[in-house]
């Protein structure tokens, strides 16, 4: 990505401070207000930079209109996610270094070709010839931000959107055919169902979802890398995650992924 000129620096040092130390700021009145989204992604990319943590890739969310409405916003969005973040099933997790976990359910899409930024947009026979492979996946969002007192969703946004830990699952297999098309999800937490959803819940099929994730990086003149790996976005489950937990997320016709909070 393109080092990008200082920004609200206030507001930059309190998530760089945030991420660093596990913590949360509990007031944003100190720090400079955000006006747009485009100020948002700014001071995303300037804590990742100031951090100089490796980067896994990119999260998505409030891919379909039910998670718009919970999370606070009108179209997706999306953050930068870390490397030291990224885990294999089964997994585990201390719940007292975790900032109000909230636990989802996605297909995490590992691209073997970059897209870089150009001036028109990919299609989606691109990114999906860009893209390796596919798995079953968690994505533990965390946010820099208590839950009880969320501030302006951009604030959100910067903190790149709860980026947290992903726990990467099977591969799906015959990703590229209809298989990701309808793969039912169910959520559950110390061996009952908690949460049900399907693949269909994001954007019609996960692939869309990164197709939207090329446009998006390319209006902002960033890309995808070879290597990256990309979030799709929850399969319209977001719970709560306590200490003592024990996770499975079934999807149906592909396996299960587990993970664990101590």
């Amino acid at each position: 990505m393109t080092t990008i000129a200082s920004t609200h620096p206030r507001l930059v040092n309190a998530l760089i401070s945030a991420r660093r130390d596990g913590h949360q700021i509990e007031d944003v009145a100190p720090l400079e207000r955000l006006e747009t989204e485009d100020d948002a992604y700014a001071v995303m990319l300037q804590v990742a930079q100031a951090l100089g943590w490796a980067p896994a890739g990119w999260k998505i969310a409030a891919t379909n209109a039910d998670l718009q409405r919970r999370l606070r916003t009108t179209q997706p969005v999306c953050g930068i996610t870390y490397l030291r973040d990224v885990r294999e099933h089964p997994a585990t997790l201390r719940r007292d270094e975790l900032l109000d976990p909230i636990i989802e359910c996605e297909i995490l899409f590992v691209l073997g070709k970059p897209l870089p930024p150009r001036t028109r947009a990919y299609s989606e026979d691109e990114v999906a010839m860009a893209i390796s492979r596919a798995h079953i996946g968690i994505e533990v969002a965390q946010c820099r931000f208590p839950r009880k007192r969320l501030p302006d969703p951009l604030y959100i946004q910067a903190d790149g959107f709860a980026a947290g830990h992903y726990v990467c699952g099977a591969p799906v297999p015959d990703w590229r055919s209809a298989m990701l098309n309808g793969i039912e999800v169910v959520l559950e937490r110390n061996g009952e169902p908690v949460a049900h959803g399907s693949t269909n819940d994001v954007m019609g099929n996960p692939l869309h979802a990164v197709t939207w994730l090329s446009g998006r990086l390319n209006q902002l003149g960033w890309g995808l890398r070879a290597g990256d790996l990309v979030a799709s976005g929850s399969c319209n489950i977001l719970v709560p995650g306590r200490a003592g937990d024990a996770f499975r997320a079934r999807f149906s016709g592909v396996g299960d992924v587990s993970l664990r909070l101590t």
